[in-house]
């Protein structure tokens, strides 16, 4: 395996594209964006995308759509008043009293920065007014992606998280909670408890009364489309004798699980990193594995957090791959020698490459626009010794030249790359389509293999037909 940073522009789709999302998975909350009228529109398009986009079921309830407050910089006045921001907020939140709205997410973009909106103070405001959390988002921080490098398409997603850890509360805070039963002001009157981040410089909760169960941590695999991979892992790891103390995000905000020093987090997505830190500034334990992508991953991910929490469970996992190995023989077959080539801009490239080399395939390259190769180096040491290329930062251009060069049979593509590389002949997926398609633990080994193969049967069908 070769590592390499091209430092080039990697075709990667804009963070805002995870606005959708955050209304699909977090069905109380109320995402509200403050920005231009550009970038309005921007939002609306990037949901309308092409292949992969995040699309809401007909006829689905409980989804409500982000709220735009537009702000007008060719305004008379300049900047924004102290107040109006927070004003709109609690005018758009008011509406929705009635709907089961316990979280509001102000997602502020870089244009609102600049036009001097203060957005923490006007969250605070709201917070106050409404008696429920108003969490501020950046859009677009000061660098772009961490430490200056290029952002992932799910960026949003993980500084949501990162947001909603800063919401859960501490042990001291739960146990005053839960022996109180005194009703809360606001517009809301009291039905939802109203919790307050722990703001930078405050000092974080002293212990977790759950610091010896884990706390897991993925948007993708919440309520929702994919959601199921949550439930079906959580009773994977509790069946093995994993104690488990829920997740972030939670079905509500009453659920958050608490969390505090001594808390073990198990991060499911390779590309929550701001989450972990988050966690990680409250005290709590990140344990860095391999991801519960694939087979093995899923094996590995549960023994390791399972050795977190010291719960001992033998080696009964091992024994529990090697079935869900078995079971899988006859779509292992059909991407065995198979050759893939991975362009993508989720995050989720290198552990799904590592299950695709586990499964018999031939992975050439995977490219990415950013790699914490702390974070990621149970998965990348996994890679050693396969003759798989890593390429951060890749420069789209090069990047089609070396799949030309490669000819692979499978190409999983970022949208910006899927339409050309179909023109020229390949076979293609988009990264997209597996951020939705529930692809942790056991059974999302399963879906994965048959997302591939279905792509494979479809395009050896549309070769038989004669025109």
């Amino acid at each position: 395996m070769t590592i390499l940073n091209e430092s080039g522009v990697p075709d990667a789709l804009s963070p805002l594209y995870g606005v959708g999302s955050l209304c699909e998975r977090l069905p109380y909350a109320l995402v509200a964006v403050a920005g231009t009228r550009a970038e309005a529109h921007l939002i609306q398009t990037l949901s309308e995308l092409g292949p992969g986009a995040p699309r809401l079921p007909e006829g689905s309830r409980g989804v409500q759509e982000p709220v735009y407050l537009v702000l007008d910089p060719a305004s008379n006045t300049p900047g924004v008043e102290q107040g109006q921001l927070a004003t709109r907020v609690i005018g758009a939140a008011s509406s929705l009293a009635s709907s089961g709205t316990g979280l509001v997410l102000l997602l502020v973009s870089r244009s609102a920065r600049l036009l001097g909106v203060d957005a923490d103070f006007e969250a605070r405001l709201a917070g106050r007014r409404l008696g429920v959390p108003v969490l501020t988002v950046d859009l677009a921080p000061e660098e772009d992606g961490a430490g200056g490098s290029p952002p992932l398409s799910t960026e949003l997603e993980d500084r949501a998280l990162a947001a909603l850890v800063g919401l859960c509360p501490g042990e001291e805070q739960a146990l005053e909670e839960a022996s109180s039963q005194e009703k809360r002001g606001g517009l809301f009157g009291g039905r939802r408890r109203g919790r307050q981040p722990i703001r930078e410089g405050e000092a974080p909760p002293r212990q977790s009364r759950h610091r010896r169960s884990a706390t897991l941590m993925s948007l993708q695999a919440a309520p929702g489309r994919g959601g199921r991979s949550l439930r079906e892992l959580s009773a994977d790891m509790e069946r093995a004798g994993v104690p488990l103390n829920g997740s972030v995000p939670a079905p509500t905000v009453e659920e958050l699980p608490v969390l505090g020093e001594g808390s073990i987090i198990a991060p499911m997505d390779p590309y929550l990193t701001l989450s972990a830190e988050a966690a990680a500034a409250r005290g709590a334990e990140v344990v860095e594995t391999m991801l519960p992508i694939g087979v093995d991953g899923t094996a590995r991910f549960i023994q390791d957090i399972a050795e977190a929490t010291g719960a001992e469970i033998g080696a009964g996992e091992t024994s529990r791959a090697r079935s869900v190995w078995e079971r899988l023989g006859g779509l292992r077959g059909r991407i065995r020698g198979k050759r893939f080539f991975l362009t993508g801009d989720t995050g989720i490239e290198i552990p799904l490459a590592r299950f695709l080399a586990d499964a018999g395939a031939v992975v050439t390259e995977v490219g990415t626009p950013r790699l914490d190769r702390r974070f990621l180096a149970a998965e990348l040491q996994s890679l050693t010794g396969r003759g798989v290329d890593v390429v951060e930062s890749p420069e789209w251009s090069t990047q089609l030249d070396r799949v030309d060069a490669a000819k692979p049979d499978v190409v999983i593509a970022s949208p910006g790359l899927y339409v050309p590389l179909v023109a020229r002949g390949y076979l293609c997926r988009s990264s997209l389509d597996f951020l939705g398609a529930g692809i942790h633990g056991y059974e999302g080994a399963r879906r994965i293999l048959e997302l591939l193969v279905r792509t494979m049967d479809r395009a050896e069908n549309l070769d038989a037909v004669e025109f």
